[in-house]
């Protein structure tokens, strides 16, 4: 079986595009896996998990691509503003953050968003899973850092943060 990488880039063109990229030695070799062209707007972010890449664009949507099919999986609406920050945990779950300053989990099984936080006062800029999947960090433009418990499913702690943080 040959060795590769999957390399997935989205760009402000509203476009996805996917490589396969397989090391020769010294030179390596990229070859076009997929491209797709599901938002309106420029990507913002993109998540990958073992199967489903998912995008979040400025026009409010999280477009999931199944990459084993080679297909749109379909779209996730819930928020209202520009969508700033995905992250897998596993097969199972997507955390979404957004300009509204909501976020949201969402189950990959039926891709129902089950819990949704009411995360930060101004937009969300970056969240995260701990490796076991029970608390999510999350950073807003509110100089907040909080840690939620995703088991109870609400906030475990909040520090502020003596300067905003940038989306990076």
């Amino acid at each position: 079986m040959e060795e590769h990488v999957e390399l997935v880039i989205g760009c402000y063109e509203q476009i996805l595009f996917g490589y396969r990229v397989t090391p020769g030695g010294e030179q390596w070799t990229a070859t076009t896996d997929f491209t797709n062209h599901a938002h309106t707007a420029c990507l913002s972010v993109v998540a990958v998990n073992n199967r489903f890449v998912a995008t979040g664009s400025k026009d409010e949507t999280i477009q999931i691509y199944d990459m084993k099919k080679k297909v749109e999986h379909g779209a996730l609406l819930h928020h209202n503003g520009s969508i700033t920050c995905l992250e897998f945990f596993g097969r199972t779950h997507l955390l979404s953050g957004a300009e509204d300053g909501l976020m949201c989990v969402w189950n990959t099984k039926k891709w129902e968003c089950q819990q949704t936080f009411r995360a930060h006062k101004g937009h969300v800029l970056s969240l995260s899973i701990h490796p076991s999947g029970k608390l999510a960090l999350s950073v807003g433009t509110d100089k907040t850092l909080r840690t939620w418990n995703l088991v109870e499913g609400r906030s475990a702690f909040i520090k502020n943060i003596k300067q905003s943080s940038k989306n990076a």
